[in-house]
């Protein structure tokens, strides 16, 4: 009776190390969600962002693009910015602003109008060598019915599609990476 009692007592030690040994290896799964901060697994962490070029004949746009992908992008938390010893840069070229009628009033007067804007991104590595490409457009509508506040309403709008973008290009980054 002895014997039973021990073979019993073994093979439940036996269940409560292999319960243990499960419980252990699923609570220390490998899975690796952020190895480093960047994308391409930490290869590109650090990025310059210089201004974006302007081909267009809208004055500041430049400078509105920069910003708005610049902020995005340090929010992100992926990167850091900087202008030496980066891991790649990103270069922005504006295409196209292009301004059209949106909407008239009753007297056949421009009320609103819609600003469309276009933007080819280009990701280049540490060497120089290209990463990846992205052609972008979006568009933003703003009121035009006061003379006094077009422009203001003019430089909001692509302040508005700029931010739009950015943010768009961010989650495109966090997806395909």
């Amino acid at each position: 009776m002895k014997t039973v009692f021990k073979a019993k007592i073994i093979t439940s030690s036996k269940c409560i190390g292999l319960v243990f040994l499960l419980v252990g290896t699923l609570c220390a799964c490998g899975y690796e969600l952020v190895r480093e901060k960047g994308i391409f697994s930490g290869d590109i962490a650090l990025l310059s962002v210089p201004i974006f070029k302007n081909i267009t004949y809208e004055p500041h746009a430049s400078l509105y693009v920069t910003n708005a992908f610049s902020r995005e992008l340090l929010a992100t938390g992926l990167f850091k910015m900087g202008r030496e010893g980066t891991d790649g840069y990103l270069e922005g070229t504006i295409r196209e602003i292009r301004t059209m009628h949106n909407t008239l009033n009753v007297k056949g007067l421009v009320i609103e109008k819609k600003l469309a804007l276009t933007l080819d991104l280009v990701l280049f590595g540490k060497d120089g060598r290209t990463i990846k490409r992205w052609t972008m457009a979006d568009e933003e509508a703003y009121r035009t019915d006061a003379i006094d506040s077009a422009d203001y309403n003019k430089r909001y709008a692509l302040q508005k599609v700029s931010a739009r973008m950015a943010r768009r290009f961010c989650a495109t980054i966090l997806v395909d990476y």
